[in-house]
């Protein structure tokens, strides 16, 4: 995976007030913290923006501007998100040693999914799990990890042990997860109705 250029200014100020400003003035609070490194920063919405388009664990070249100009390593560990409005308020960026493993959680691609098979035999998919973690250098940490399903039967229960893990990288999930399996679609419905059965059951039993 390719870095992802992303110039920051360190912020003298801290606090709500501070933050309040910054994202008025177009730019995010954020931190930078890792391996000797804790510096408060800031950087353009519409950069950061950009940066995220790359995925969940896109690598940074993180540009701190000033006197003594100084590029890091890192990765995005959190962001977090006004619950209405959905903009962003504040980014932790990590500092990264490349020559380190790091844990990251990496989502799944499900393909080849055998589409006719499954509407011969009116089923359909099921996904139970949407992403892993896996242990790699930074460097070797892959935007997704396929999930083949080209040979997936009906019932049949795929589990995290069974994906192919690209070269450096080590599964941590339990490899005993579930990760997709397959359903009667006959089935789904007859337990969804059962469901919604018992639960307006339910809600009439407490009205009484």
């Amino acid at each position: 995976m390719e870095a992802v250029k992303l110039v920051a200014q360190r912020r003298p100020q801290t606090g709500k007030g501070a933050a309040r400003r910054l994202r008025r003035a177009g730019y995010i609070p954020a931190v930078l913290y890792g391996h000797g490194v804790n510096a408060a920063l800031a950087v353009a919405a519409k950069d950061l923006a950009q940066v995220r388009q790359g995925g969940e664990n896109v690598l940074v070249d993180l540009v701190l501007e000033g006197e003594n100009s100084v590029t890091y390593s890192a990765i995005v560990r959190e962001v977090q998100i006004d619950p209405v409005s959905q903009a962003v308020l504040h980014v932790d960026f990590y500092r990264l040693a490349m020559d380190e493993p790091i844990r990251v959680t990496v989502p799944l691609a499900f393909v080849n999914v055998p589409e006719e098979r499954l509407r011969m035999a009116n089923a359909q998919l099921v996904p139970l799990l949407r992403e892993v973690e896996v242990e790699c250098l930074p460097r070797h940490i892959p935007e997704t990890i396929a999930v083949d399903l080209s040979t997936l039967e009906l019932g049949e229960v795929r589990r995290a042990g069974e994906l192919l893990m690209p070269p450096g990288v080590t599964l941590l999930t339990n490899p005993e997860e579930a990760v997709v399996t397959t359903e009667a679609i006959s089935e789904a419905v007859e337990v969804g109705e059962a469901e919604a059965a018992a639960e307006e059951t339910a809600g009439e039993a407490t009205e009484a």
